[in-house]
């Protein structure tokens, strides 16, 4: 990619073929870019050298907490600490379990504030909710993909024009659920939660063990 539209593509989740990474697959398809991983361990002047070097930037990653990994945010502090940004554009992209926008944009909204204290420049994301129920599967998967997936290309439209995407583009393709589907789905996420712990080796119905070792009172 030539210097004038280097596109860096950075995956905040440790999963390299979750959905973060897919996210950024599809607009890598159509935008180019470089894809990079942030690393969970050691420090970041890698990422940030190659941060520097872009003219624009999408991040993409899951919602934990109400918001990005923690490794994400360690990230943030040590750009806003050393600096040396030039107007870079700045993309997110977050997406979470519950099928719900605003649950999982305060990523977004974090991320706005970095840009404005780093000399980047605020360009907008997206919100995918429902995005672990796809597990890295193709956003064709998704269960609101006649709205979701022409409305995801043209954000990434946006990225190739370098221009700001806004919010309705992905809070119309995504309206609220029904109560009984939003509890069919909250059965379901919760099932894929209890099977991941069962293959790291664990039992999700042991106690917690902060809880567990909490002396009596």
């Amino acid at each position: 990619m030539d210097k004038a539209n280097r596109l860096l593509l950075l995956c905040a989740s440790p999963r390299k073929q979750g959905t973060s990474a897919m996210l950024l697959r599809r607009i890598q398809k159509s935008a180019g870019g470089d894809l990079v991983f942030l690393p969970q361990q050691g420090d970041f002047t890698e990422v940030l050298a190659a941060m520097r070097r872009a003219d624009s930037m999408v991040i993409s990653g899951p919602c934990y907490v109400n918001s990005y990994p923690a490794r994400l945010y360690q990230l943030v502090e040590a750009a806003a600490r050393e600096g040396g940004f030039a107007g870079q554009k700045l993309y997110g992209i977050i997406n979470g379990g519950m099928p719900y926008t605003h649950t999982h944009r305060h990523g977004l909204d974090m991320l706005s504030l970095f840009a404005g204290g780093c000399a980047l420049t605020w360009q907008g994301g997206f919100v995918l909710g429902g995005g672990a129920m796809l597990d890295g599967k193709e956003l064709e998967k998704h269960l609101s993909r006649r709205r979701l997936v022409p409305a995801f290309d043209r954000f990434i439209q946006h990225i190739k024009a370098g221009s700001p995407s806004p919010d309705n583009l992905y809070e119309d393709a995504q309206k609220p659920l029904g109560r009984l589907l939003t509890l069919l789905m909250a059965k379901l996420l919760t099932r894929m939660a209890e099977k991941r712990i069962r293959q790291h080796g664990h039992d999700p119905n042991a106690p917690n063990a902060y809880l567990r070792d909490r002396p009596p009172t």
